[in-house]
C-alpha cells in the first residue's frame, strides 16, 4: 500500500534518540495521497498552497504541497511505516 504512493523515504539528520524522515510521494499519485493524508489529519496551521502543519494520532508532521511529508521525532522506521499505512489506506 505504501509503495503505491511513496517514491522514497529519506532519513533526515536529527537527534540521536529519535529520527526525522522526509517522505517523497510519487508524482502521479501525489494529489490522491495528499488528499487522503489531510482528510485523516487535524490541521494545525496552513500556509496556503505551500505547506500544512498537521497532527495524526498525537504526531505532528508537515505536508508540503510539492509532495513531501516531513515527520520529526519518530522512534524508528517501523513507526513511520505504521503512520503511513494508516494515512494512505
Amino acid at each position: 500500500m505504501i509503495e503505491d504512493y511513496v517514491s522514497r523515504i529519506e532519513e533526515a539528520c536529527g537527534a540521536a534518540k529519535t529520527k526525522d524522515y522526509v517522505v517523497i510521494l510519487k508524482h502521479e499519485k501525489k494529489e490522491e495521497a495528499l488528499k487522503k493524508t489531510l482528510d485523516k489529519s487535524r490541521i494545525i496551521t496552513e500556509v496556503r498552497g505551500i505547506a500544512v502543519k498537521a497532527s495524526f494520532k498525537d504526531r505532528e508532521f508537515t505536508v508540503f504541497m510539492n509532495g513531501r511529508l516531513m515527520f520529526k521525532s519518530l522512534k524508528d522506521r517501523e513507526e513511520l511505516n505504521t503512520i503511513l499505512r494508516e494515512l494512505l489506506e
